[in-house]
């Protein structure tokens, strides 16, 4: 071990360790979920540290040798060399005060080695006075977590895209494929499986969509507005070096803040970001339920699906399979929903000038990206692209039901037809047998009406004419 000391006093650290005392505190005091911080947020932070070094360097604040240093270290953090070091939960102080210590502490020590000097002598580069200087965790973190929602969230908007394609690819495959179309869990009206996963894949394409424009909001970053975005000890130009260096290093596009202030205090940019994952959850949520819904049986149920196989279904019941990917979608998609109502919270916990829950935010935040885009890759490649439509008990269903009859309206009339469908159901007949033995029109026309019943279509006055004809 070895002896390190702060201002409340001295505190053990273990020697080989590139973490100091703050850390070693903190990791002592907060033991709460036994999640540690995400890589991402570990390697963003770093980034940010690297080039506010450069920019420092530039400005004359600190010389070449120690930024020099405070870059390689902070490189070998990036390349995951230093994992082990960071080893606080992700549920901490305030701020996450704790965290940006911990960077600054093992990127001091590694340059101080690099420099030939010893860990924990601070004597060639100091955490606070160098690798920290004109910084602060109330802006490097929350600028830390911005990189980091962009570079995960990114991934789920493109794991996204490809769940979108399948769900085109299926529905033309089923284009053709008429079946009856359910509202208030009762038969509608009639439409086809291609609109079905036409709409599917449309209501994520807008998802994802939202998702980008959220991630455009965090571009706007707080560097350089230090404790509570004045900028105080900060060199003037200091944030628009350092924002050109993380640019030209990760090539995000990233902003200077429009108003210091404002961004430190207020963190609904990454709350929109979060909303805009839910939306795309609880899309997800809705089409695994359909999805469940219509393979339900294979005997008793609606079965017009087919599922892949993944799994047998049940520890007592011999051949028993289950929708278990769609299920597993469904807790998914629970976890992000829950997670948003999280940072709902964190968010709106801010006071005057600044919101101490970041360290919230961000384990929520990038949980539901994560969670997303790997609940979009297992959806799409163990469930979606093996899915099939069971094309004869489809039109058996759609057949037995009274789908049809909303297209018969403008040639019978709403009223008539209310009638024929009641009758229809009484005798246990379908709507189509009852017309045809009642002779009200022929089979062709009546093939006719109901083969365009999944759009809108015009009147034909032929058949209007023989129905005419037929009732004189």
């Amino acid at each position: 071990m070895r002896t390190e000391e702060d201002f409340i006093g001295k505190v053990q650290v273990p020697d080989q360790a590139y973490y100091g005392s703050f850390t070693a505190r903190a990791a002592e005091n907060f033991r709460l979920s036994g999640m540690k911080v995400h890589p991402e947020l570990i390697r963003s932070l770093a980034l940010v540290k690297k080039c506010a070094a450069r920019a420092n360097a530039e400005l004359g604040r600190i010389d070449q040798k120690t930024a020099g240093a405070i870059v390689k270290a902070a490189d070998e953090v990036i390349a995951g060399k230093h994992d082990k070091e960071f080893i606080l939960d992700a549920f901490q102080a305030g701020a996450g005060t704790p965290l940006h210590m911990n960077m600054n502490e093992v990127i001091a020590n590694r340059a101080e080695e690099i420099l030939g000097g010893r860990k924990g002598e601070y004597k060639l580069v100091h955490p606070n006075n160098h690798v920290n200087m004109a910084q602060s965790s109330n802006n490097e973190v929350p600028s830390a977590i911005k990189i980091a929602a962009l570079r995960l969230a990114t991934r789920t908007m493109k794991e996204a895209e490809t769940l979108q394609k399948a769900f085109e690819a299926k529905g033309e495959n089923y284009k053709d494929v008429m079946k009856i179309g359910r509202t208030h869990l009762q038969d509608a009206v009639p439409m086809t499986y291609g609109q079905l996963f036409g709409a599917y894949a449309r209501a994520i394409e807008k998802d994802r969509e939202s998702i980008r424009r959220s991630l455009d909001c965090i571009r706007e970053i707080g560097i350089g507005g230090t404790a509570i975005g004045s900028g105080i000890t900060a060199h003037p130009k200091f944030s628009e070096k350092t924002i050109a260096y993380l640019n030209k290093e990760s090539g995000l596009g990233l902003k200077d803040a429009k108003d210091g202030f404002e961004l430190t205090q207020n963190m609904n940019d990454l709350l929109s970001v979060s909303a805009s994952l839910r939306g795309y959850a609880i899309t997800l949520n809705r089409i695994a339920n359909d999805l469940r819904l219509l393979a339900s049986g294979p005997k008793a149920g609606i079965a017009e699906i087919i599922l892949p196989e993944v799994e047998p279904g049940s520890s007592i019941m011999p051949g028993k399979v289950n929708p278990s990917i769609p299920e597993a979608v469904n807790m998914a998609c629970f976890q992000v929903i829950g997670n948003d109502q999280a940072v709902v919270l964190a968010a709106q916990a801010g006071q005057l000038e600044l919101n101490f829950a970041t360290p919230l935010i961000a384990h929520d935040i990038f949980q539901s990206a994560e969670l997303l885009a790997n609940c979009s890759e297992m959806f799409r490649r163990f469930c979606i692209e093996g899915l099939r439509v069971d094309k004869e008990r489809t039109k058996e269903n759609l057949e037995r039901s009274f789908g049809y009859a909303t297209a018969l309206n403008p040639y019978l009339g709403y009223k008539e037809v209310s009638l024929l469908v009641k009758e229809a159901y009484q005798k246990k007949m379908s709507l189509k047998e009852l017309i045809l033995q009642k002779g009200i029109m022929g089979k062709g026309d009546l093939e006719k009406i109901a083969a365009s019943a999944t759009g809108p279509s015009e009147v034909d006055q032929g058949i209007m004419k023989r129905i005419k004809k037929k009732e004189n």
